[in-house]
């Protein structure tokens, strides 16, 4: 009997707690609001499960519409944004419309051109001082739009590709071969490459690129330039063939003393064609295999415009990073400083003055540097040395960059962006 009502006495425990806790749905639809109004849609994915029964449909549409857009699912995104438009009413004018800009971004990872052209449209008419770039991006989505979309074709046997491990400035590019017939150009495998490759003009006349559209504005680290757009056939990366591959054709690529010619870079554009790849590192290759393997219970790759960013914990804190493999060193910034200033402080040297080079041409920021960083990325601990945290300079809406480095530190990487995951073996 003593231990019947031991039993009782704590369930009944159990569930006063849960009823103290559960929230009412005036909090449930603050919270999802709040996650929205702040982009912070890697808690909103985390989060809306549990929330989802309590939130009116008008906002749990628009935070579906967010959440399958944060994670790599896109025509399932726009299809929740067309459904915006009967709550036009509870949502405004502004909102419904923004979304518009969402459903481009979406059209354009999955290389829907006329869609991605039908949603500038709109955005021009709403938003007439971005006219002219508008205009620029709707002729780029036109002059694509009867064109078939990057193809990787995919291998029955495994096929691999050839990595070089090349010293370039004050760390190591991740470099692959491409081939067009006879001719040949080094590419830089590089995940912050978005929505196309990129190569010099020199080389995309040697390799015969079809320029289409003569002018577009493109952003980089240092800032904007012009670039055109054209397009391959073909090219072959190792054993694998990438057909219709996209480029935006600049003048040059990296534009800093001392550091090597850059010639191309092979961008997310033709990598998430091609699926799961395996990145080996002590062995200098990646392989496409010709079996998937079991993707992990909960994704860990979230995207943004464009931009795929990865999960990272530091001191049990949950934090997303830009993962981009085109930078040589892994960097903190300014907004990971913040949450941890204390400790950055307490262990880093003197402040210092540091540049972040790339298309655009360079920026300066101030920074300090910690000795040795551990960080819990996929589920294992990676060591990071003389990592730079960034005080001032150079913000950013993420709380780090994941570069070359921490593929060189991780070992054997597994990387899909069609599924949205890292994978440390």
């Amino acid at each position: 009997m003593r231990r019947l009502l031991l039993t009782l006495a704590i369930t009944f425990c159990a569930t006063l707690m849960w009823a103290q806790q559960r929230l009412t749905p005036q909090q449930a639809n603050n919270i999802v609001s709040d996650y929205i109004s702040r982009g912070d849609y890697v808690s909103l994915c985390r989060e809306l499960p549990k929330l989802r029964e309590q939130i009116v449909p008008h906002l749990l549409t628009l935070a579906d519409a967010f959440v399958a857009y944060s994670e790599g699912r896109h025509v399932e995104s726009n299809q929740y944004i067309a459904e915006l438009e009967q709550y036009r009413k509870e949502l405004g004018d502004g909102v419904v419309t923004t979304m518009q800009n969402i459903a481009y971004y979406n059209a354009l990872a999955v290389e829907d051109y006329a869609a991605a052209s039908k949603y500038l449209s709109v955005l021009i008419e709403s938003t007439p001082s971005q006219r002219a770039t508008l205009e620029a991006f709707k002729a780029w989505m036109d002059a694509l739009a009867d064109r078939k979309p990057v193809a990787v074709k995919i291998p029955k046997r495994r096929r691999s590709i050839p990595v070089e491990c090349r010293s370039v400035g004050d760390g190591v590019h991740l470099m692959v071969e491409s081939k067009v017939g006879r001719e040949s150009v080094d590419m830089i495998f590089d995940t912050g490459c978005c929505n196309a490759n990129c190569i010099t003009e020199e080389a995309a006349q040697r390799l015969g690129v079809k320029i289409l559209v003569d002018s577009l504005p493109l952003g980089g680290v240092g800032g904007s330039t012009y670039a055109k757009v054209g397009v391959l056939p073909k090219m072959k990366l190792g054993g694998v063939v990438v057909k219709n591959p996209t480029f935006f054709v600049v003048e040059s690529i990296v534009d800093s003393p001392g550091v090597e010619k850059v010639e191309a870079v092979l961008g997310t554009h033709v990598m998430r064609a091609m699926g799961e790849m395996q990145i080996d590192m002590e062995q200098n290759q990646i392989t496409i295999p010709a079996k998937l393997s079991e993707p992990p219970q909960q994704r860990n790759l979230s995207f943004h415009q464009g931009n795929y960013g990865i999960d990272f914990s530091f001191n049990h804190k949950l934090m997303v990073a830009h993962l981009d493999t085109g930078r040589t060193k892994s960097d903190l910034s300014q907004n990971f400083y913040r949450k941890h200033q204390a400790l950055v402080d307490s262990v880093a040297g003197k402040r210092m003055k540091s540049s972040r080079s790339g298309i655009g041409g360079s920026r300066e920021c101030e920074i300090e540097r910690m000795p040795v960083v551990m960080l819990t990325i996929a589920d294992k601990t990676v060591s990071f040395s003389s990592i730079d945290v960034i005080i001032s300079g150079y913000p950013s809406a993420w709380d780090g960059v994941m570069g070359a480095d921490m593929l060189k530190g991780a070992g054997v990487v597994t990387l899909d962006l069609q599924r949205m995951f890292l994978r440390i073996e």
